[in-house]
């Protein structure tokens, strides 16, 4: 898929307006320094987002065959992990959770079933820790409350049927509570354990997960960035548009530092085309790129790097794939001494599966990194939500 176009499934992030239907998935090998795979066999890969589910099947020569992409239909309990973990303490809607997801896994091998190149095919799934759990059909209680203890962040398998027979697909593992096989696929896709130089790879995605790393060390959080990267509440827009206008608005003098309307935009908000930005949309904006600056910052931080030591910034996810470094340091969402070294990943947990389904792994003794706990973090993440003041 070639950078710009749109995608041709709604997917609720706006971008396309739910006019097509999406046929093809973000998934770009040369964006992270890779230029093809070989497998060695064709492999079926999925990621369960928060907000979206990604599967691709890919053949021996890295070509993705077929592709299927649906918002993941756990939506309806609530949009970020914190309100499907209260959910689930209904055994009821645990079970319903579990099966939703299947159910769209099932969709997609059916789709793939099609094409011979889905015979006898492997399938990985990564996802964070929440997503996993429910998959599991596992109480993920424990990951909602301190201490956040994960017990089930191995690799395990799990039965996926099928309208022509079972599945059994294997979950990669994860690190801990909010850092999920998501990320550690992406560690994989990025070649940050196998880097002399530090990388930074950031998933803009509702979790926010990040990781800094190179041959001899390896950091990885999380933070609470929300769907407005993916659909939030200025509807008809993607994120990256969002973020594209909210630069021009400071610095067209729209808005000031402090992400407020001015006049004659603070009552009604600011009409552009059809897209209606009010200052609701503009403070959930200002949390989630908040949250992404600060956990950038504090990752940084206790790891003793500074950002002249980072070689390479890798931005996962579509949201990732469309955003502008410029626009993204223009708005504080990245540091600007970032935005010159970074690139698209694409969707990195489905690239990173693939590797993982050659032999490759990623040592699990990472250090993790609680932003809940870490002392500096409220300070950073409090200055981090004003805009950049334009000179």
């Amino acid at each position: 898929m070639n950078k710009g176009t749109r995608c041709t499934i709604c997917t609720g992030c706006g971008r396309c307006f739910g006019e097509v239907k999406r046929d093809a998935i973000i998934l770009s090998f040369s964006d992270t320094g890779k230029e093809s795979i070989t497998l060695s066999a064709p492999v079926i890969t999925a990621d369960i987002g928060t907000t979206t589910i990604a599967m691709v099947l890919v053949s021996e020569e890295g070509s993705v065959i077929d592709s299927y992409s649906v918002l993941n239909p756990q939506g309806k309990y609530g949009a970020d992990v914190l309100s499907r973990i209260a959910a689930s303490k209904d055994p009821a809607v645990l079970k319903d959770m579990q099966s939703l997801v299947l159910n769209e896994i099932s969709k997609g091998l059916d789709k793939f079933s099609a094409h011979p190149y889905s015979k006898g095919c492997e399938i990985f799934i990564s996802a964070n820790t929440t997503m996993t759990y429910l998959l599991r059909g596992l109480d993920p209680e424990s990951l909602g409350k301190a201490p956040f203890v994960a017990e089930h962040i191995f690799e395990d398998t799990i039965t996926v049927p099928s309208k022509d027979k079972e599945y059994t697909a294997r979950i990669l593992p994860g690190f801990s509570a909010f850092v999920g096989s998501d990320i550690y696929a992406g560690i994989l896709a990025s070649d940050l354990c196998s880097s002399d130089k530090y990388k930074l790879l950031c998933d803009l995605g509702t979790n926010g997960e990040i990781a800094l790393g190179n041959k001899n060390h390896l950091y990885v959080t999380a933070t609470a960035a929300g769907p407005a990267f993916e659909g939030g509440p200025c509807k008809g827009i993607w994120g990256a548009d969002m973020i594209h206008l909210s630069s021009v608005m400071l610095k067209e003098g729209c808005m000031d530092e402090t992400g407020l309307l001015k006049d004659p935009y603070f009552d009604d908000g600011i009409d552009i085309g059809s897209v209606h930005i009010t200052e609701e949309s503009v403070r959930a904006l200002q949390l989630a790129k908040g949250a992404i600056y600060a956990g950038i910052e504090t990752i940084c931080k206790r790891a003793g790097v500074s950002y002249k030591d980072i070689d390479e910034v890798i931005l996962a996810g579509g949201f990732g794939y469309f955003l502008s470094p410029s626009d993204a340091s223009a708005i504080g969402l990245i540091p600007e001494e970032l935005s010159a070294k970074c690139i698209s990943g694409g969707n990195t947990a489905l690239k990173g599966a693939l590797h993982y389904s050659e032999g490759k792994k990623v040592a699990l003794n990472a250090e993790v990194i609680n932003l809940a706990e870490d002392p500096s973090f409220n300070d950073i993440y409090m200055n981090a939500l004003n805009f950049p003041e334009i000179l």
